[in-house]
């Protein structure tokens, strides 16, 4: 009898430590498949990209077979192209043909970004190691020569930036002061034609520029309002006065006589015109600065 008893509750024992085994086993596969699925959320498969879009020409057929986009760009040119404090390609040029590429293959990161400068952009361009130039390429007659120019998408202009208390609040009183301007800069151009009696200090670069305006070489600094009012975020004891002049449009450039790629760049530009896209760019990357207007410098619908 005490066998039978003994062999009874050992069946239930054992019985109960199966149960609870399969319990367990079935808890753990229930936490193995949330976990995968939450793992498969955090990776970016691209299953949930948009879809090209239709409102735009496509871009050359080998362009759009390897996938992405090649783009020659800034990186030292804060807020149009630069990198940002993670090391990744950020600015108003940069969005823009991050929603090219959305345009083309319903991806916006579908773009390799190539780092180039004045005095290569156009090189790289010729050796088709890029595919455009969006890198604060202005608008002149000798470049037309060597590239076919976009729609104009940015009109850059030159401002004043003086301290905040000086005397000085609109460009006709700059009339006898010293004023820092970059060599054979459009600015440097507009002062010898509309105020010929401002002292120009003439400087090759703008961290020199900037370093002679901060000793106190000059009463005023006349340049490209961009990288003006990225100067006065920093150095908050200056401002912009008085109106932008001296526009210089700014452009895509594409090579010669590539009909498609140049369609499929204007043509998005369009739709970002059309979608008041620019504005949204502007609002985050160029606010209002002094007496700046960023919104005079964008195509708006």
């Amino acid at each position: 009898m005490k066998n039978l008893v003994c062999k009874s509750g050992m069946s239930k024992w054992m019985l109960m430590v199966s149960m609870a085994v399969l319990v367990f086993a079935a808890g753990c596969g229930n936490q193995a498949n949330e976990a995968a699925k939450a793992g498969n959320a955090g990776q970016n498969t691209n299953t949930d990209a948009a879809a090209p879009s239709s409102d735009v020409p496509a871009p050359p057929a080998a362009v759009k077979e390897r996938g992405k986009l090649v783009v020659g760009v800034k990186v030292d040119y804060p807020p149009l192209g630069y990198l940002d404090e993670n090391g990744k390609n950020a600015g108003y040029e940069i969005a823009v043909v991050k929603k090219m590429a959305e345009y083309a293959f319903g991806d916006a990161n579908a773009v390799e970004f190539v780092p180039v400068n004045a005095t290569n952009r156009i090189p790289y361009l010729d050796s088709n190691k890029i595919d455009f130039i969006a890198a604060t390429l202005g608008v002149t007659e000798e470049r037309k020569q060597q590239l076919d120019f976009s729609t104009n998408f940015f009109d850059g202009g030159a401002v004043t930036v003086v301290k905040k208390d000086s005397s000085i609040t609109s460009i006709p009183d700059l009339a006898g002061k010293t004023v820092i301007v970059i060599k054979g800069s459009t600015g440097s151009t507009y002062l010898d034609e509309n105020v010929p009696t401002a002292k120009q200090i003439k400087i090759e670069s703008n961290a020199d520029a900037f370093r002679a305006l901060k000793d106190g070489r000059a009463d005023a600094m006349f340049h490209d309002a961009v990288l003006m009012s990225e100067f006065v975020k920093t150095s908050t004891n200056y401002t912009i006065v008085g109106d932008q002049v001296a526009f210089a449009p700014m452009a895509l450039g594409v090579r010669k006589d590539e009909a498609d790629m140049l369609n499929f760049v204007n043509g998005a530009l369009e739709q970002m015109r059309k979608e008041d896209y620019f504005k949204t760019l502007i609002e985050e990357y160029l606010p209002q600065a002094g007496d700046l207007d960023p919104m005079e410098m964008i195509p708006r619908p």
